[in-house]
């Protein structure tokens, strides 16, 4: 019987070896390998991760970019610009291939810009983010008592941008108020109103409102950038306080441009016309209404919500209608 067992054990992990092995149409480079590593790195189980990162990227339609069209200088070329993405994993490296293979295929590989590395440094990042709390008074038990909380990024001295079902969490009332704490300060909280509010793009502007003792710093973003000026394969940088981790920060590519798939349009009931950034920089519970930084510390958009591998951000032109209005 234990033969049968032992037996039985290597027939399944050979089916399984069998099934995440590299084949004919998925080969995988020396590159693609250290990438699929680095993401892994801190995972106590590296081999497992590996191959569920492996069958993640080809579930979701990936292919692994090859050099067999590429003359060798061209693929020594394509596989040097993307040497800095390996660190920050499988889809991020194999999509930097795929972008300069095709500025190799189209003879523009040396006019093609190399994504730019982050410039400002988290702790001048942070200065603008908060974390932002709704609470309500129990008249009944004379408690206040949490209702939700996100996170918004400062826009100016006044206004703080957040996602509308992280303030709009409860219906506005004498009894509901939204407290926001600098994150890079947890000792400064202050209390904010709705200010602005567009739901059917999930912004809403809060106006900070600076009582006696109750006031945060209000230091801005350096810039709000249109989505037109965004790529794909740029880099990103998330920043906000999922599960209560205040300060949680992570850093990806950009995956996708445009309007989100029809599913996500009607489970979240956004607007036809909503500018989405889908992203592979983490986000979760808490980073919602949190900032989308670009390497230049930039305002791009607001972390909203995820499916799958898939992080969503709105764009930050939504935030300029909103306040234009």
């Amino acid at each position: 019987m234990i033969n049968l067992i032992k037996l039985f054990s290597l027939f399944f992990l050979l089916i399984i070896t069998n099934q995440c092995s590299d084949n004919k149409n998925e080969k995988v480079s020396k590159g693609h390998r250290e990438a699929i590593a680095n993401e892994c790195s801190e995972d106590r189980d590296k081999k497992l991760c590996g191959l569920e990162v492996r069958r993640s990227f080809i579930e979701s339609g990936n292919d692994f970019v090859t050099f067999e069209d590429l003359n060798n200088d061209q693929a020594k070329r394509v596989q040097m610009e993307c040497v800095k993405s390996r660190k920050f994993g499988l889809v991020t490296y194999n999509d930097c291939l795929a972008k300069f293979k095709e500025a190799a295929l189209n003879g523009t590989i040396t006019q093609e810009k190399i994504p730019k590395q982050p410039k400002n440094n988290i702790e001048k990042l942070e200065t603008t983010v908060v974390w932002v709390v709704i609470t309500e008074y129990d008249k009944t038990t004379k408690e206040e008592k949490g209702l939700g909380a996100g996170s918004g990024v400062i826009l100016n001295k006044n206004f703080i941008a957040t996602n509308c079902h992280v303030a709009l969490v409860a219906e506005e009332g004498p009894d509901r108020m939204i407290w926001v704490n600098n994150i890079n300060d947890k000792d400064k909280w202050g209390l904010a109103k709705i200010y602005k509010k567009n739901p059917a793009k999930d912004i809403c502007i809060l106006k900070h409102q600076p009582i006696k003792d109750f006031a945060i710093d209000m230091k801005p973003v350096k810039k709000i950038k249109n989505f037109s000026e965004l790529k794909r394969g740029d880099f990103v940088r998330t920043m906000g306080s999922p599960n209560g981790m205040v300060g949680h920060t992570a850093t990806g590519s950009i995956n996708f441009l445009g309007k989100a798939p029809e599913e996500i349009l009607q489970d979240f009931d956004f607007d036809e016309d909503t500018k989405f950034i889908v992203h592979d920089a983490t986000i979760d519970h808490g980073s919602s209404g949190g900032p989308l930084f670009d390497s230049d510390g930039n305002l791009i958009g607001i972390n909203t919500l995820y499916s799958g591998n898939n992080f969503y951000s709105v764009s930050s032109d939504h935030i300029k209608e909103l306040l234009k209005d």
